[in-house]
């Protein structure tokens, strides 16, 4: 051939490595679902135990398209091969390592390493895999790990690539390709936001399509993985939150998988802020269907150790009773106007068992919680409907200073949100799980026993 040429061989392309972002799921990417759902399942200091696999040269797309550039401009490079990966390529278990690390996960406490076939044996695996039967036994494994059947391949491929080409022609320029392990966190909080979007469910969409639903404290955790859902099953959702910033992302990911969404930043624990957004929402809609009151704060500290901390108590029941409330005074009148609506305010688990250490926190949750019981006997004939869902607990952000909460079995968000969107379309009552059922009966009958046992 007389025309120049150069080969660029990218290996398993992922996300930015400055913003995790990318428009595709593919390689490595994968692996994510199956990343997130053990750690949803499996307690983050449990140990796990994995396999070594196979190489996958992983390679963020920002490297690759600086690469190229680069080299295509140097000279005395016609006919080479250039190999854009990372050097040394991580193994599948490695990589899998790193997920479970980004994502907040459980470790390996150890990963062993497949044994390769002998080279007769492997042409005989090969001619077997491609058997009916073998063929359909694959297909099912792949269809049940998530993964394309091909990709099954890495877990024992022993080929590496070699990029020391790469590496020379771009010694100087300061161009190099970063570690999975710098930016695996960026790509997952992309993914985690951008490409895992709920599914909808035809059950829930005939019941939300085109509710008006306000979501507070939706700009992350319970809030935004609720608000998403009540967007993909056809509902218009009005975000709620401090920051516009992350507000306007969030409803950008909503819009971009067809569903519909409005920022409206708010300060809940100022009144006055309160009246403004609930106003102007109402003017943009005309009338809210269903209210979230999902935000609020948490603190863990004793009594005794508050003593000259009176402020944490105005600051949480500020936010987390008196916001909620009056929310629900400003929204409530087009409820009744309209003569249907729903009310759905996130309580706690510990209100039904009386946790020590959260005086402050669960005092204004069990104060919205009598204000809901008595506000919906007085709406009732209004045909407004009244939940209150005694959240368990959560792998949240607000939940992840407390370390203690890192050892108890606790709910995905994702787990989490399905019950506040269930509860909007069964109109629910009370939400409690089976630990919360258990832990307000027992107090109930044994309350001096409870305190004996909460207080160890």
């Amino acid at each position: 051939c007389q025309v120049p040429w150069r080969i660029y061989r990218p290996g398993a392309v992922v996300g930015s490595s400055q913003t995790g972002e990318i428009d595709k799921i593919d390689g490595p990417y994968y692996l994510f679902p199956i990343v997130r759902t053990i750690r949803d399942k499996v307690p983050g200091w449990l140990p796990l135990l994995g396999v070594e696999g196979g190489k996958i040269p992983v390679v963020p797309v920002d490297y690759v398209a600086d690469a190229m550039i680069e080299i295509s401009h140097q000279t005395g490079h016609d006919g080479s091969t250039f190999h854009l990966i990372q050097s040394a390529q991580d193994s599948t278990g490695r990589i899998l390592e790193i997920l479970f690390e980004a994502a907040h996960g459980p470790g390996f406490a150890k990963k062993f390493k497949l044994p390769q076939l002998p080279r007769l044996m492997s042409r005989g695996v090969r001619k077997t895999s491609k058997l009916p039967a073998v063929k359909v036994a694959a297909d099912q494994m792949a269809k049940a790990l998530g993964l394309p059947a091909a990709a099954l391949s890495y877990l024992t491929t022993p080929v590496s690539f070699d990029d020391s080409l790469t590496r020379a022609a771009l010694k100087g320029t300061g161009i190099s390709c970063p570690e999975l392990q710098d930016y695996a966190q960026k790509l997952w909080i992309y993914w985690e936001s951008h490409l895992d979007f709920p599914k909808p469910n035809d059950a829930l969409h005939r019941k939300l399509q085109g509710k008006t639903v306000m979501v507070t404290g939706a700009s992350s955790g319970i809030g935004l993985e609720t608000a998403r859902k009540f967007a993909a099953n056809g509902a218009r959702v009005l975000l709620v939150a401090r920051s516009a910033e992350t507000l306007h992302e969030a409803v950008a990911v909503i819009r971009d998988h067809g569903g519909e969404a409005h920022a409206y930043p708010c300060d809940l624990s100022d009144l006055d802020a309160i009246d403004a957004m609930a106003d102007k929402a109402l003017a943009a809609f005309g009338h809210i269907d269903i209210l979230v009151n999902n935000a609020g704060r948490s603190i863990r500290r004793s009594v005794l150790e508050s003593l000259d901390r009176f402020h944490d108590l105005e600051r949480t029941i500020g936010l987390n009773y008196f916001g909620a409330a009056r929310l629900i005074h400003r929204l409530l009148p087009s409820m009744v106007e309209q003569n249907r609506g729903q009310i759905i305010n996130i309580s706690s688990i510990a209100v039904l068992g009386n946790g020590p250490r959260f005086s402050a926190y669960l005092a204004s949750k069990a104060a919205l919680d009598a204000y809901s019981r008595s506000l919906a006997s007085e709406v009732k004939h209004n045909n407004v409907d009244v939940t209150t869902v005694y959240m368990p607990l959560v792998r949240t952000p607000m939940s992840a200073p407390t370390k203690l909460y890192n050892y108890p079995p606790a709910w995905s968000i994702d787990s989490a949100s399905d019950l506040v969107v269930n509860a909007a379309a069964k109109k629910t009552k009370r939400v409690k799980t089976a630990l919360g059922q258990t832990a307000e009966m027992s107090y109930a009958v044994w309350p001096k026993l409870n305190d004996t046992l909460l207080s160890k």
